[in-house]
């Protein structure tokens, strides 16, 4: 039999208790006779979370520009070798033309793979930036609202004097 920290059975108290509302409590819409409860620590972290939208949604809009951007010049680049490939294959010319153009289309391709390592490099560094703040957000909990809020709070500073000063 479970007990209250008072020492009383539960089962009785919650009859009791039943029995004695049900008694005294006026038939009056709850809604009407008191305000609502203030709201409790996990909506109140659920509704902060609805406005973290945009502090995800920039660093992930830049990482997939990035991406566009990076296939965008290996489509126009690998387009432009296969077309050189073809265009060497029915060439009549001499010996040292052919090498020149063979060389040339290395060349580019040499440049693609520099721009590919860039750009991987500066899509890593966007992955990073969106980690990071993926962790803050999931960082967020009940128990620790005082701090995340704390650190939100900073935050926004921050960006706002970045923006404004």
């Amino acid at each position: 039999m479970d007990s209250l920290p008072n020492g009383t059975p539960t089962s009785t108290t919650t009859t009791s208790s039943t029995a004695t509302s049900a008694a005294t409590a006026p038939a009056i819409p709850t809604a009407a006779a008191s305000p609502a409860p203030p709201p409790s620590k996990l909506a109140h972290l659920t509704e902060s979370l609805k406005l973290e939208h945009q502090f995800l949604r920039v660093p992930f809009e830049h990482y997939k520009k990035t991406i566009r951007a990076n296939h965008r010049v290996v489509e126009k680049e690998v387009s432009a070798v296969i077309s050189g490939v073809s265009d060497a294959v029915d060439f009549d010319g001499s010996k040292d033309d052919a090498v020149n153009r063979l060389t040339s289309l290395v060349s580019r391709l040499q440049g693609l793979k520099r721009k590919l390592e860039e750009g991987s490099r500066v899509e890593n560094l966007q992955a990073q930036r969106c980690r990071a703040r993926l962790d803050h957000l999931e960082s967020a909990d009940a128990e620790n609202l005082a701090d995340w809020n704390n650190t939100r709070l900073k935050r926004i500073l921050v960006d706002f004097m970045v923006v404004h000063f």
